[in-house]
């Protein structure tokens, strides 16, 4: 998806309308949407720039089996209220889940539900053994059930990478991108998970390409990579093209360079209990993030779940 800047507002709230409809975005159905109910789970994404601080953000209500959207920032007042009221109580803990295992736990500082920005988050105290950044996040749940395998998460060995690249360059050829370019190639985040517990490493990747003169643009790269033999092959590719007048007016396009507009992992956990986990993804904008889930039916990677969370610019 292309975030313009006179679209990507309007994008958002009309997919917001869209999944309110769909679910219930007013009266009781809202309302127990919002409600902290048994059969209920809730998954969080969690980043911190510097433990044990952290913020979590809820992206998705498991529910019977359907993923169905939780709160947002253009919730009305009461649906806010409500869901902060049943999730963000002060001194509440949740679990952290990393790789599809067990990484810790967090603790519920205070609800954001007043503030203009992100008032559908929560500052939390993060105790966890994971190493988290900004294009390294975790997830947090109130199932006592998710989350029980071992975790595979880790940095890709040198040899991973290096298997890796020639199919990422493949890619931005393929895509047009000029070959000269290539050298300015980023990785913003590069993550090996074995989502199919066939004790073989799956590669999950965020890349960005620099053009710098004659109108500054960036390529984005989005890939799943699977083993094959010894290297690998491409299962998921997303590619967008970044221009200056695509960026928020005010905004400059380096914001490119730090992940910003760029689909990246969130994790990995099963959450089907199917044997292969699916996948969280989250790209941010300047006026709100997209979260996606991947899921692997019939062999092939499908995005199941999308859901945008407007918040105001920064």
């Amino acid at each position: 998806m292309r975030f313009q800047r006179t679209s990507f507002v309007s994008v958002l709230l009309l997919a917001t309308l869209l999944l309110a409809s769909l679910f219930g975005g007013s009266g009781a159905d809202a309302k127990l949407r919002q409600e902290s109910t048994p059969n209920r789970t809730v998954l969080f994404a969690v980043s911190s720039m510097q433990l044990p601080d952290a913020y979590m953000v809820p992206f998705v209500i498991i529910e019977q089996g359907q993923f169905k959207p939780p709160i947002a920032g253009d919730s009305d007042e009461a649906e806010v209220s409500s869901f902060s009221n049943a999730y963000y109580s002060k001194g509440r803990k949740y679990r952290v889940l990393f790789g599809g295992g067990e990484a810790g736990s967090l603790t519920v500082n205070k609800s954001n539900k007043e503030t203009e920005c992100n008032r559908t988050s929560a500052d939390v105290t993060l105790r966890t053994p994971a190493k988290l950044n900004r294009n390294a996040m975790a997830l947090a749940t109130n199932s006592d059930s998710l989350g029980k395998a071992k975790n595979t998460r880790r940095p890709p060995t040198p040899a991973e990478r290096a298997a890796l690249m020639p199919l990422v360059k493949a890619a931005y050829k393929q895509k047009g991108v000029p070959a000269a370019l290539l050298p300015s190639l980023m990785t913003i985040n590069l993550t090996a998970l074995d989502l199919d517990n066939d004790g073989k490493s799956e590669l999950i990747g965020s890349f960005v390409v620099k053009k710098q003169k004659g109108g500054a643009a960036r390529y984005a790269l989005f890939l799943f990579a699977e083993p094959q033999g010894n290297s690998y092959r491409t299962t998921v590719l997303q590619y967008d093209r970044f221009t200056k007048k695509d960026i928020m007016s005010g905004a400059e396009i380096t914001a490119i360079d730090n992940g910003v507009y760029v689909e990246r992992l969130i994790d990995a956990l099963d959450i089907d209990g199917d044997g292969t986990s699916e996948v969280a993804t989250v790209r941010d904008g300047l006026e709100g993030d997209g979260y996606s889930i991947f899921k692997k039916q019939g062999g092939k990677w499908n995005k199941a779940y999308e859901f945008s969370n407007y918040r105001c610019g920064f």
